[in-house]
């Protein structure tokens, strides 16, 4: 298994450079992604059911960089085929899903607004409601295939290592279509250069997703790769690369997430000494990256996190890139609209309307559901919140703690910085369902 996990990291090195000089093929390879996907799920044996999990991951980490790569499949493509892949799961296995009723209710109480969609033509209306629902459609469905099923040691590193080999690619990706940095001139705004000429925004939480993987597997033993030392170094590459795009969420969102993992393990596992130690190993590697990035940018990353005392600086409490503009008018919108919404999608016209400047989509999910699907939004958003603290707060293994908190608190600052513009918050939000055994 150890050769096999080596050829495959090595693939993806290798698929990096195809799709630097070759981008075309990016195209093809989502396809191929789908045809090999449900050859294994419907053809191959599996006991397990590894398969449909293993595929569903791997396009959550490929998303972003079939995305940037500029692979003419349809915008949805990670949603719908994450989608996909559990369905054939389903199919195959003769899974009998259980109804995690909060969930669905969750999801059909955002239906309703679709009829205030306008029907200028269907296209327009269908990219209107696929927009804004395939990503609520993408974790009803994550929440219930993952619902009460047993996930062991081995099947968990599974699902990781698939989401991180794509991630691998698109770092290496990044690393050939960057500038010469050392002569580059950084500015203390998200950075499309230093993000493989995408957006700093999805590339920086795709990296921060890849953290998250490689740190659980550090402090729970996984070993990713096979290798630890190989773990070591991905997971400072995805840190590095985090950084320099200069867009703040993505590692914010890990960090935070990560921290208030650590903290609960730490107060409640037996092995103090040992947890500690691990957390002062990922804290002194976090820091001598920071220390590295401080110095290739001249200081221009202390002001982009606003620990350098100047204009930006000053500003970076104030300053979310207009988020906070966005966020009071989606309110304005929700009281003026408060029973029914404006519909999906449609709030992304209204709030050039209402003051913000020009036509802009909404950066996060919470606000999105308030302002464009009233009061049935709102109930949906507080039972979201409710289920979440619920299995939040469940009594299990601090291990299994561990993974719900890592995973589920990244899936809801994702979706308060990115909205649900990928399929990955969906899918990591699943992880909160699920049942751990003990020998993870």
């Amino acid at each position: 298994m150890h050769n096999l996990k080596t050829l495959f990291i090595i693939w993806h090195i290798v698929l990096a450079f195809l799709l630097d000089q070759f981008p075309f093929i990016s195209t093809y390879y989502g396809l191929f992604i789908i045809l090999l996907g449900t050859y294994y799920i419907l053809g191959k044996p599996d006991s397990t059911g590894k398969y449909p999990l293993s595929f569903a991951a791997y396009i959550v980490g490929v998303e972003v960089l079939l995305r940037m790569t500029g692979a003419g499949l349809f915008w949805e493509f990670g949603k719908y085929a994450v989608i996909y892949f559990l369905l054939l799961g389903i199919i195959r296995e003769k899974k009998k899903i259980q109804i995690f009723t909060p969930i669905l209710y969750y999801f059909f109480l955002l239906l309703p607004a679709i009829v205030i969609v306008p029907f200028n033509t269907f296209n327009l209306w269908r990219q209107d409601v696929a927009f804004n629902l395939s990503g609520p459609a993408t974790l009803m469905l994550c929440s219930m295939y993952f619902f009460n099923q047993t996930i062991n040691k081995k099947a968990l590193g599974h699902i990781l290592f698939y989401i991180t080999l794509p991630i691998v690619s698109m770092a290496v990706y990044n690393i050939l279509t960057m500038p010469n940095l050392a002569a580059y001139h950084f500015l203390p705004y998200s950075d499309f250069d230093t993000s493989g000429g995408y957006g700093p925004n999805q590339v920086s939480t795709t990296f921060g997703l890849g953290i998250a993987g490689l740190i659980l597997s550090q402090v729970l033993k996984l070993n990713l790769t096979g290798s630890k030392i190989i773990d070591i170094l991905v997971l400072i590459t995805f840190f590095a690369l985090g950084l320099i795009t200069f867009s703040r969420g993505g590692i914010f969102a890990t960090v935070i997430a990560f921290s208030c993992a650590i903290s609960f393990y730490i107060f409640h596992d037996q092995k103090k000494m040992q947890i500690i130690s691990k957390g002062f190993g990922i804290l002194t590697v976090s820091v001598i990256v920071w220390i590295a990035m401080v110095s290739l940018t001249d200081g221009v990353i202390t002001q982009r996190y606003g620990l350098d005392r100047n204009e930006y600086g000053d500003r970076f409490i104030l300053d979310l890139t207009g988020r906070a503009e966005i966020y009071k008018i989606d309110l304005e919108i929700f009281i003026d609209h408060i029973f029914t919404g404006v519909g999906p999608g449609q709030a992304k016209e209204l709030r050039e309307q209402y003051g913000y400047g020009q036509k802009v989509a909404a950066h996060t999910e919470y606000s999105r559901m308030l302002a464009e699907h009233g009061l049935l939004g709102l109930l949906s958003f507080l039972i979201l919140i409710a289920v979440s603290s619920y299995q939040l707060t469940k009594s299990c293994s601090p291990d299994t703690k561990f993974i719900k908190i890592l995973f589920g608190l990244l899936a809801l600052l994702t979706m308060s910085h990115s909205a649900m513009r990928l399929a990955m918050p969906s899918f990591i939000y699943g992880f909160l369902f699920s049942k751990y055994t003990e020998e993870i």
